[in-house]
Order: C-alpha cells, then structure tokens, then sequence
C-alpha cells in the first residue's frame, strides 16, 4: 500500500491511512444511531461558510427526528429509495440521516445535473418520493 495514498495496485483498492476505529459490539447498531450515542454536549455540527449559519449536533438530531417522522407519516419504510434533488446545504446532513434512520436508501443528485443524468438516475434507483 501507498503510504502517501492509500492506493493498493495488488487489488486496486484505496484504504484509508487512519488507524482502524473499533466497532461497537452490536453487529446490528445502524449508523445514525451509533453516530447521535456520541456526547457532542452542543458542539456545532455545521457550519454554513456562505452565511455562517451554524447548526449543533443537538439541533441537528431534533431536526432529523422531526423530518423522519414526517417521512414516516407519508409511508417511507426500510428499502424505499428517496431521492434528494440538492445542491449543498447545512440542511443536506438531517435529510440524510432522517432517511437512513428509518432504513430507507437516499440517492443525491444537484440541480446542476442535465436532466438526461438526473432522469437516469430517477430510472436506475426508481425512487418512491422525491425531496427538494
């Protein structure tokens, strides 16, 4: 392996360079909630470098609980593919975790795409919602 990259050419593979982290021990712990387990005691999250607007990591888990439970009501369930058409926002993160803590897949896409990719991509994940 590369020491420089990562870069392994016996089985084209990059690994990262860090020090493996230790998984918890319940092989079944998905990421959100492994990730909202950490003490961040009101730490900022987020930070928005165009207007400064920043988000906590407790504001930011308020925001993911509200927004799954929005995507809960509407009938997202484990499996269903949602798509996200966004450019970068410090709102992208909630939408994402809202997702993956009901078992649901996200797919991203930016409004910058050609509407052949997006489209492509609408045909390859077939998503049951699209978020804006």
């Amino acid at each position: 392996m590369d020491p420089r990259s990562g870069f392994c050419k016996s089985n084209s593979v990059f690994y990262s360079k860090r020090n493996p982290t230790p998984l918890p021990p319940n092989q079944y712990l998905d990421v959100t909630t492994f990730i909202s387990s950490k003490a961040h005691h009101g730490k900022v999250a987020f930070i928005d470098a165009a207007t400064g607007r920043h988000v906590t990591f407790s504001e930011h888990w308020r925001a993911v609980d509200s927004v799954a439970s929005c995507l809960s009501d509407m009938g997202i369930r484990k499996g269903h593919v949602i798509l996200l058409l966004s450019p970068n926002s410090i709102l992208f993160p909630i939408v994402c975790f809202a997702v993956m803590s009901l078992g649901a897949v996200i797919t991203t896409t930016n409004p910058l795409n050609t509407h052949r990719e997006i489209a492509m991509q609408i045909a390859d994940s077939k998503p049951v919602l699209v978020s804006l």
